[in-house]
């Protein structure tokens, strides 16, 4: 009996041990997958598209996201101020109006002068304590006008196009159908990609095996089945101070008070310093006294 029962834990843990590794590939596989699919689709080679005749073509391109601001960082350029110049050389004095964006609102172009790049963050309104299922939106609207910008200014059609490479997000957008007549309008969805998501679950997944672990340990040795091991004690809270740089290393960074240290995070402490108390209570219970030698 006892020789088929040590047959039987054999092949258990051996069986565990196949679905653990097994486990590992198949997060390795899909965290890789997902990051390489991400990385292709978001690149793009820039706008090809041809404006309508009486149209100024203009360009966007998001450079990086900061949700923890709610500030989406973008590029706009002239690619063709259309009836009103040669290409991005403007033929006239030519204003520029962006709105939506936190800083300033007009821009510019003076007469036989080529048009620069324009920096601007855009507001966005989001909740990145939701991570990693936060959704970030804005609303952006873009007008070019002869002149200054005044009631009666006489407004160029504007067609926008745009590319977008930003690690770890995605994008977004659907024109806005109550804009202006000429004003380019639309609204800007952004989300983390899969593979940053993937990424951050398999992390939430590690720090959750943790204190599986040490509580596995803790029980096992106050049952008596293991022999208490002091240095054990050292394990375990090297255990629970490996949660901070675990946590720290979330990508995003989301802010402390985000849902996953009310669902995850705090259990996880809490489990590991469950598993410490155990095991000193195992210690306690069958460590012989003093200088004694273990029987």
């Amino acid at each position: 009996m006892s020789e088929r029962t040590s047959r039987g834990r054999r092949l258990s843990a051996r069986g565990l041990t196949i679905l653990i590794v097994a486990a590992c590939v198949v997060a390795y596989a899909v965290v890789v997958g997902l990051y390489a699919v991400n990385n292709q689709t978001t690149r793009t080679d820039g706008c090809d598209i041809e404006p309508d005749p009486g149209q100024a073509l203009l360009t966007i391109a998001p450079q990086s996201m900061d949700a923890a601001r709610d500030r989406l960082a973008v590029t706009i350029d002239v690619a063709s101020f259309g009836p009103a110049g040669s290409g991005s050389i403007a033929d006239e004095d030519l204003t520029l109006l962006l709105v939506g964006t936190d800083g300033p609102r007009t821009y510019s172009y003076e007469a036989g002068a080529i048009a620069s790049p324009i920096s601007a963050d855009v507001l966005t309104s989001g909740s990145i304590e939701a991570w990693p299922f936060d959704v970030h939106t804005a609303d952006i609207a873009v007008a070019l006008v002869r002149g200054d910008v005044t009631a009666d200014a006489e407004t160029i059609p504007v067609l926008m196009c745009g590319t977008v490479h930003v690690p770890g997000w995605v994008f977004g957008s659907s024109p806005i159908d109550e804009a202006d007549e000429g004003v380019a309008a639309f609204t800007v969805e952004t989300r983390r990609s899969a593979a940053t998501v993937a990424f951050g679950i398999v992390l939430v997944g590690l720090m959750i095996v943790l204190p599986v672990l040490g509580i596995t340990v803790a029980i096992t040795v106050l049952r008596g089945r293991r022999k208490v091991e002091a240095t054990l004690t050292s394990w375990m809270a090297a255990m629970l101070f490996a949660i901070v740089p675990l946590r720290t290393y979330l990508p995003g960074s989301p802010p402390i008070g985000s849902w996953v240290d009310y669902t995850i995070v705090l259990w996880v402490v809490a489990g590991l310093v469950a598993s410490l108390i155990i095991y000193v209570i195992a210690w306690l219970r069958w460590a012989p006294p003093g200088g004694a030698p273990a029987p």
